[in-house]
């Protein structure tokens, strides 16, 4: 704690140089040249320049433009020009760092596609692998630490404005949901990973064959040998670099359209690759499942005390995991059992049929004393099958047990698919949230629902054996073990902290993280709860929202699913690998500066194919008046379009009817090169195919400069064959 705290009081531009890799600093925002912007135009604006001349000529420079460059321009619009500026720099890298990322699966696939034999063939294939990896784990710490200082010294800005007394709505409010939209945030990981995934599974099946060793069969038998399964927690920064080690040792197990068992991972990676443009996943729908887990208790709470006494063996509890768009049945499981993960997590609550669980539908509309009925329906079903989870229900339901927390997370289920690792199950949850009663999805808004700061590995297994690769990531700094913890307990304990009999030991201890660790400290997807807290706060501090403000939001565009329905807030990036996510989703309103400037290169197109047509247009003209001086009559083709009295006024007739033809073609491709960037921008698709498209102005460079050439060549031709005769 005091090393996060140091950590939190070290000025943040010198944090970028401490942790960012030496290969990104130049292409990070400029924090430490923002600071003093900052000071530059809030002074400007208070008096006719600022007291610092030296600090004004360094952020200009910093910029390659005058800072006060247009003195009509409110504060505000100046940084955000500054901004601007910055955000172009890291979305250029980011958008590089990723074709780099998609460029070495490219090679790990051609590598593997050759199907390696040699051990020099194989360890080649791994070293790309490995590669790729370190590039994503880097490339996610670039992300972390380019939005944590845009979200900071939008803040300063804001802070330093109310300070002197200027009169401004503030920045961080909208910004923060414009930064939500930028490449470098919103593009989602999870392609990348699942395709490491995949390569790192074809990699260990290469093995295989060269060693003539069988291949693993996927099992889902109840691991045995152990009481209950062993809860770490994982520090968010970190979950990319544990997750990076996992899948070299561990099946990544996906939702469709991915998990069809028919396809190997060398065709499932070929088949995402294929799926993958320069810019992104075009149909991958993400790794994890919404995982919702609702613990029941009565009003003694005599589940959660038996949670305490036994290491998280207690009670019951149901969970709905909803993988991608489909929907699964819920089920009633005994909690910390090692078949709660084993069998239960990877398998369809409708095929169950071991004795701690059985499957149960529970809509979330449902009253308790509904509810209450369907457990109690549903244990008499299965006493026979499942007599001791059957009879524990049975007696809470008659004990007035009520829901007591819902744990809310997106899940990552793994097995084990080496010698070392078999007969291990893994589920990561990240993004874990609860509250009291059922909740919407952690995705909405932070208007409910409490975050829980940690990332959590649930491990089962069938030995007791120490495991190698655990012992690995305990090396990593990114896996700790807090003996008893259990989620469902903790969950409890924050809920009803004044009614439960007892606090676990670990509890003041996770309170205290929670409230003294910045943001920064815990991911992305809370850094960004956080920061639209703050802004919440300070809109309830605000004696009123402007009218014009409210009059911009409500006519600026917005996407479809911008809000949740539940919580009326923003959408955040997708996962924390996107992370967090895809991030990803649409978010707020679109800034009209977008559109006007998509407007512009439309008109400035338009402008340059004017004069080309006026100038055809003169050429031809010109053209049909040549000839007929003589007593040898004008002589006209296609209608009167071609002077063809001589090969002189027949050539200058087609140059200019070409150069019309040419200014026509490339009109239209103007408007609608417009209409494409528009969709682009409602839909939050920002490529390069649409935003950079070198093709055509190529294509109208070549049409003019052939054109020219050719009638430039055929009059000289014709001048000297002339003057021969």
């Amino acid at each position: 704690l005091k090393q996060t705290n140091h950590s939190a009081k070290m000025k943040f531009g010198k944090q970028i140089l401490r942790l960012a890799e030496q290969s990104h600093i130049n292409h990070c925002v400029a924090y430490d040249v923002l600071k003093k912007a900052i000071t530059v135009v809030v002074e400007a604006e208070l008096q006719a320049k600022p007291n610092d001349e030296l600090e004004l000529k360094e952020v200009s420079e910093a910029f390659g433009k005058p800072v006060l460059a247009g003195v009509a321009r409110p504060p505000d619009s100046r940084f955000h020009g500054l901004l601007q500026h910055e955000l172009d720099k890291v979305n250029r890298f980011a958008n590089l760092q990723y074709r780099l990322l998609i460029d070495g699966l490219r090679e790990a696939q051609r590598l593997a596609a050759k199907d390696p034999k040699t051990e020099e063939e194989l360890s080649e294939l791994e070293r790309v692998l490995d590669t790729t990896s370190d590039k994503l784990i880097q490339f996610e710490h670039f992300r972390r630490l380019n939005f944590t200082g845009f979200r900071k010294i939008v803040k300063k800005f804001d802070k330093r404005s109310k300070e002197v007394g200027l009169k401004t709505a503030g920045i961080s409010g909208w910004f923060m949901q414009s930064l939500l939209r930028e490449y470098f945030v919103s593009e989602p990981l999870d392609p990348i990973l699942f395709g490491l995934a995949l390569g790192f599974a074809t990699h260990r099946h290469l093995r295989r064959v060269a060693a003539k060793s069988p291949e693993p069969t996927p099992s889902t038998a109840a691991p045995i040998g152990s009481k209950v399964t062993e809860t770490f927690l994982v520090s968010p920064p970190g979950r990319l670099g544990m997750l990076c080690a996992l899948i070299k040792r561990f099946e990544l197990v996906v939702p469709t359209p991915f998990a069809k068992e028919s396809l190997s991972p060398l065709e499932k990676m070929r088949l995402l690759l294929h799926n993958m443009t320069q810019d992104g996943s075009k149909s991958f729908t993400g790794m994890g499942s919404r995982n919702t887990v609702v613990y029941y208790d009565d009003p003694k709470f005599s589940q959660y005390s038996g949670r305490l006494q036994n290491n998280g063996v207690a009670g019951f509890r149901y969970r709905q995991t909803t993988p991608g768009d489909s929907s699964d049945d819920g089920v009633v499981e005994r909690d910390g059992t090692p078949s709660a993960l084993g069998v239960n997590a990877f398998t369809n609550s409708s095929e169950l049929a071991c004795t701690d669980a059985f499957p149960l539908s529970i809509p979330t509309w449902e009253s308790q004393a509904s509810v209450n009925e369907l457990l109690k329906s549903a244990a008499s079903k299965y006493a026979s099958r499942a007599p001791g989870l059957a009879q524990t229900v049975q007696e809470a339901v008659s004990n007035d047990m009520e829901v007591k927390a819902v744990v809310s997370s997106s899940r990552l289920l793994l097995r084990g698919d080496t010698a070392a690792t078999e007969g291990f199950f893994l589920a990561l949850d990240e993004d874990v949230r609860f509250t009291k009663t059922h909740m919407e999805s952690s995705s909405s808004a932070p208007s409910s629902g409490r975050d829980f700061c940690y990332c959590l590995l649930e491990v089962a297994s069938s030995t007791q054996e120490s495991a190698s690769w655990l012992e690995e990531l305990y090396t990593h700094a990114s896996l700790r073990s807090v003996s008893g913890f259990t989620i469902g307990a903790y969950a409890v304990a924050d809920q009803h902290t004044d009614k439960v009999p007892e606090l676990p030991h670990y509890y003041e201890h996770f309170k205290i993280m929670q409230d003294q660790a910045p943001p920064e400290q815990w991911g992305l997807m809370l850094e960004w709860r956080a920061a639209l807290n703050a802004e919440d706060e300070e809109e309830e501090d605000r004696p009123a929202q402007s009218k014009a403000a409210k009059a911009a939001s409500e006519i600026l565009p917005s996407e479809k699913g911008a809000t949740s329905g539940g919580g009326g807030g923003t959408e955040p990036p997708k996962s924390s690998t996107s992370v967090a996510g895809g991030l990803g989703a649409t978010l707020g309103t679109i800034e009209p500066k977008n559109f006007l400037a998509s407007e512009r290169t439309m008109l400035e197109w338009i402008h340059t194919i004017l004069a080309l047509a006026f100038l055809g247009m003169g050429l031809w003209k010109y053209s049909l008046t040549l000839g007929g001086d003589g007593p040898q009559p004008q002589i006209f083709f296609l209608g009167g379009l071609l002077n063809v009295t001589s090969t002189s006024s027949m050539l200058l007739g087609c140059y200019s009817l070409l150069l019309v033809s040419v200014a026509l073609v490339f009109v239209w491709y103007a408007v609608l090169s417009h209409v494409s960037r528009l969709n682009a921008l409602f839909k939050n698709k920002v490529t390069e195919s649409v935003f950079n498209d070198r093709t055509a102005p190529t294509i109208f460079v070549v049409a003019i400069t052939g054109a020219l050439f050719m009638q430039l060549s055929v009059q000289a031709i014709t001048g000297v064959h002339a003057h021969r005769l």
